[in-house]
């Protein structure tokens, strides 16, 4: 008789899913929601819906899919090179992180960035910062550590000019302190905001590149919070996390805000039509007619 090969008495872990279950684990909700592991939106390694995923949700965040536009597995066959069976996991996928609107009789639709959008996410992604500070726990090992190299990806990313990185990166850093929460429920809302964030980041950056001034003046500031953040996790200062986030939250509501504000119309001179290089302004009129018996 054969003898049975000698065990820990450890109980076997099963292999991760990539389903609700996968979602107790932080690092886990990190790769769900493309703020950890693969980055790179060309990469097909495998093919498989994991890969298309990371490509629409990269699409749709840098507007090469524009807000509002008509999608389907169709579309994303044709337009990605996608399989059928990967085209449309990955759209149910990106559909259950809200980047992707379906509504009945009318089909799926890119979601807008309309004002009411934007007013409502801000009213979700102000109140979820303040639950995430308050419920981070500041004893996590390796917390700190983690920040400091998130950071330092994001530097190298701005100093690259790579908008796309920088929003990762920096959904990255909030998505490591939600994940400290060690409350998935908290987690999980966040993360799904974060690449909301991500969207309204990148359409930001985009138009801050008119306005450099403003542009070096926002990064400094997101620095500052930054290394403030990472300081109090340093000092394990209890309550001050929830004061940095709220602040910092609001400080990106109203750096939309400005952005959305710029123009250069209230003071662009208006042309004046030229005749032979000369102001047709100043052209003589045409002498009045006399009326008869004047």
């Amino acid at each position: 008789m054969k003898r049975k090969p000698a065990t820990s008495g450890k109980p076997r872990r099963e292999p991760a899913r990539e389903d609700g279950g996968v979602l107790h684990n932080g690092q886990a909700l990190l790769v769900y929601f493309g703020l950890a592991g693969e980055d790179d939106a060309d990469s097909r390694r495998s093919g498989g819906p994991a890969d298309a995923a990371i490509i629409i949700r990269n699409r749709i965040l840098d507007l090469t899919l524009p807000p509002g536009s008509r999608i389907d597995d169709r579309l994303l066959m044709d337009r990605f090179n996608m399989g059928r069976t990967p085209a449309r996991e990955a759209f149910n996928r990106i559909a259950s992180e809200g980047l992707i609107i379906i509504e009945r009789n009318r089909g799926a639709f890119v979601r807008p960035l309309d004002i009411q959008h934007i007013q409502h996410f801000f009213d979700a992604y102000i109140a979820s910062e303040r639950i995430v500070g308050y419920f981070c726990r500041l004893d996590d090992p390796t917390l700190e550590r983690d920040l400091k190299e998130i950071q330092s990806s994001y530097l190298v990313a701005y100093a690259k000019e790579r908008l796309l990185q920088m929003t990762r990166a920096n959904a990255r850093l909030h998505g490591r302190i939600a994940v400290a929460t060690r409350n998935e429920y908290v987690a999980e809302n966040a993360l799904r905001l974060y690449n909301h964030a991500r969207r309204l980041s990148y359409f930001s950056y985009m138009l801050e590149q008119d306005f450099i001034p403003d542009q070096r003046e926002t990064q400094a500031m997101i620095k500052a919070d930054h290394d403030d953040i990472i300081d109090t996790v340093r000092k394990k200062t209890e309550g001050r996390l929830v004061d940095i986030l709220s602040r910092h939250a609001v400080m990106f509501h109203s750096r939309i805000t400005r952005v959305l504000s710029k123009t250069r119309g209230e003071n662009s001179p208006v042309p004046v039509p030229l005749q032979n290089g000369r102001d047709a302004s100043a052209r003589k009129r045409p002498p009045a007619r006399k009326l008869r018996g004047s």
